[in-house]
């Protein structure tokens, strides 16, 4: 039987974030419609930078992470090496993989692709680096779905192609690499869902359908490409309004230029609270500027925020997240941080 989580507000203040992402690339090779990363002005007029991570600094910042987790007695729980880009773009990303699983920093490193250039030679490097899940997002089943909603690709047969090789050469390898492949439904019909389900069923360890997802500054466009959205990521809660979001209290998203923000839905860096270029994770983990973020949310202060304002990943959180029933008790722990 599956053991039930436990809820956030019992395990807080923690020293040590329970996930952390590091960005190899913020550039991607799809635009897809329901993503920030695909709407180049959007990105023009927020200011956001575009860029690849250089593979010395991946390196100062996971000998970083090892202090901290050494200095803690803990480990990161998941170590993304994802946020905003398609990671894979990154060619350092198999020795990224291998640097952190040989630190020993996190006790599971993972990656979200869109599969696209998830070839051979790739394969191998993220199973030989000890990558322990992967996450791939297919777009449609179809490839005028594809190409309507990437609007750069246009071949479904290769998604699969792809994941069928990967799948295939972990098991060859024996390797421990979990493959979890997800859709998002962004008006799929109940024939091309039928399809998803028999394609990738046979090639995959767990597959889902997804509702479309809102993201962080929900206000300036519309993500959801006018779909109703009645539960968060993976269908297990039911979207409803929160008054504090747990992200800022359990996780940490590096930028490829050492920038920190809060969380993976911040794709407009409005929630930076410390800079690893001259900064250390400890420092930022423990500084005013997060403090500080932390207590407009659990003040009922959120709309302060820009990026935190309007947010609809914030909605459809789980529920053993939740933090609003335990904000006089978390007021008075990090007023005195």
């Amino acid at each position: 039987m599956k053991s039930k989580p436990y809820a956030l507000k019992d395990l807080l203040p923690i020293t040590v974030p329970f996930s952390i992402m590091i960005e190899p690339t913020n550039q991607c090779n799809f635009r897809c419609r329901f993503c920030p990363t695909g709407n180049y002005d959007l990105l023009k007029q927020v200011g956001r930078p575009i860029g690849s991570m250089k593979y010395d600094f991946f390196v100062k910042i996971i000998d970083d992470l090892r202090f901290m987790c050494e200095a803690n007695d803990s480990k990161v729980k998941r170590l993304h090496l994802y946020k905003d880009g398609e990671p894979l773009l990154n060619k350092d990303l198999g020795k990224m993989i291998a640097y952190a699983k040989k630190q020993g920093v996190s006790e599971s490193i993972e990656i979200t692709t869109n599969g696209a250039i998830l070839e051979t030679k790739r394969v191998i490097e993220l199973i030989e680096g000890g990558l322990d899940a992967m996450r791939i997002s297919v777009e449609h089943t179809t490839d005028i779905g594809y190409r309507e909603i990437t609007q750069t690709f246009g071949n479904y047969a290769k998604i699969k192609s792809n994941v069928e090789f990967l799948f295939k050469e972990k098991e060859r390898r024996i390797s421990n690499l979990k493959i979890h492949v997800k859709i998002l439904d962004s008006g799929l019909s109940d024939e091309e869902k039928e399809q998803f389900i028999a394609d990738f069923s046979p090639i995959s360890d767990s597959l889902n359908i997804d509702q479309i997802m809102g993201w962080s500054r929900s206000d300036v466009t519309d993500f959801k490409l006018g779909r109703t959205v009645t539960t968060g990521m993976g269908g297990i809660t039911e979207i409803k309004e929160r008054l504090v979001c747990p992200e800022a209290f359990s996780k940490l998203a590096v930028n490829f230029d050492g920038t920190t923000s809060i969380c993976c839905v911040d794709w407009s860096h409005g929630t930076v609270v410390g800079d690893l270029r001259t900064q250390s994770l400890t420092e930022i983990w423990a500084g005013e500027k997060l403090r500080t973020f932390r207590l407009l949310h659990l003040s009922g202060k959120r709309s302060q925020i820009d990026a935190c304002s309007n947010c609809d990943y914030l909605r459809g959180l789980t529920w053993y997240s939740n933090l609003d029933d335990d904000t006089d008790r978390l007021l008075q722990v990090y007023s005195k941080t």
